[in-house]
């Protein structure tokens, strides 16, 4: 199958912006795979009235207009809307955005690199959920997902 100019440009935003954070590993795709999982199960449809969130990842508005903020602070010209968060491969990349940058700012405050877990705990969280004790169980849900589906 060819790709397109478009595709080929789309994996190179994606690998720069899954790029390692300063210490720490770069959000995976394995996590990726196993947040959806437990977000959406997977449906990029899916839409939690309550929270007002959508797309496979369950992005809030809040989060989305966090994710505009940070992309505007590394220069990016490109402005999510809320319709992004229904596009598995967009809603990745406000996702990879996001826990760059709060994974660096982990590192940052601690000297320690970003997990998996730390990762997750912020996807579920906000900035700082990797210490928030509401955010374990989240946490617990996302590693048996990774535990059951291997390295």
């Amino acid at each position: 199958m060819r790709r397109t100019a478009a595709a080929v440009c789309a994996s190179i935003a994606a690998a720069v912006l899954l790029a390692p954070a300063d210490a720490g590993a770069a959000p995976t795709g394995r996590l990726w795979h196993a947040i959806c999982a437990v977000e959406s199960g997977g449906d990029p449809d899916a839409y939690n009235r309550k929270e007002r969130a959508a797309g496979i990842a369950q992005i809030r508005p809040v989060c989305l207009k966090d994710v505009n903020r940070i992309a505007r602070l590394r220069g990016k010209d490109n402005r999510f809307t809320g319709a992004d968060r229904n596009d598995p491969a967009t809603a990745r990349r406000m996702w990879a955005l996001y826990l760059d940058h709060y994974g660096r700012d982990y590192t940052r405050r601690t000297g320690r690199p970003a997990t998996a877990e730390v990762y997750a705990r912020i996807w579920n969280g906000g900035p700082t959920g990797w210490r928030k004790r509401s955010t374990r169980r989240y946490w617990q849900r996302v590693q048996s997902v990774l535990d059951a589906t291997g390295p």
